[in-house]
């Protein structure tokens, strides 16, 4: 059965103040149930080389960085962080964790698995359709966003991906990296 994801993305939190903004901004829009989030961030000592690390969860995002042992706390510096919530539909646990998976081997490939904190997934390939939609909003203003910083993982990830499964169950990735506008 195929599988289609509309995720839609609230940030970025930056700086200093990401995780004191964004525990902030779940307390104020608890009616927005965000199950998966992005990082972008140096490693201790790192001066140039940004590491990401993608995940999910069901506590919320907050919460979940707080865990012990949760790989955010490898990235002393937190150049961003990018909070996603299904727009099209109640997510299960599976559908949590086939969109992760999805975008984990996407972003791995795109930024090079050495600069990944996520060991697994690196090299999945699902064994059903999956398309995936991005869209990408200002967390202060819930307006969608026109443009996106060039250096953002944003502009990693396409605003759509979509993996097809033959008939021989060979896995095929297509992507469009930014939607264009066609009525004004």
């Amino acid at each position: 059965m195929d599988k289609t994801f509309l995720i839609r993305w609230y940030g970025s939190f930056n700086g200093d103040k990401a995780m004191d903004e964004l525990r902030d901004w779940e307390d104020c829009h608890q009616d927005f149930t965000c199950n998966l989030y992005l990082i972008k961030g140096y490693k201790k000592y790192a001066k140039t080389t940004n590491h990401f690390y993608i995940g999910k969860t069901i506590q919320g995002v907050s919460k979940r960085f707080s865990n012990e042992g949760h790989h955010i706390n490898e990235l002393p510096r937190i150049s961003e962080i990018w909070v996603g919530r299904f727009a099209n539909l109640e997510p299960d646990d599976n559908d949590i964790l086939l969109a992760e998976r999805m975008l984990i081997c996407y972003v791995s490939n795109e930024v090079g698995n050495q600069n990944m904190l996520n060991k697994i997934c690196i090299n999945y390939a699902p064994a059903q359709n999956v398309y995936i939609m991005s869209e990408w909003y200002n967390y202060k203003t819930l307006k969608q966003r026109e443009r996106i910083n060039k250096d953002s993982i944003a502009k990693v990830i396409p605003d759509v991906l979509a993996y097809r499964v033959t008939e021989n169950r060979q896995s095929l990735l297509y992507i469009s990296e930014k939607l264009k506008k066609y009525w004004y």
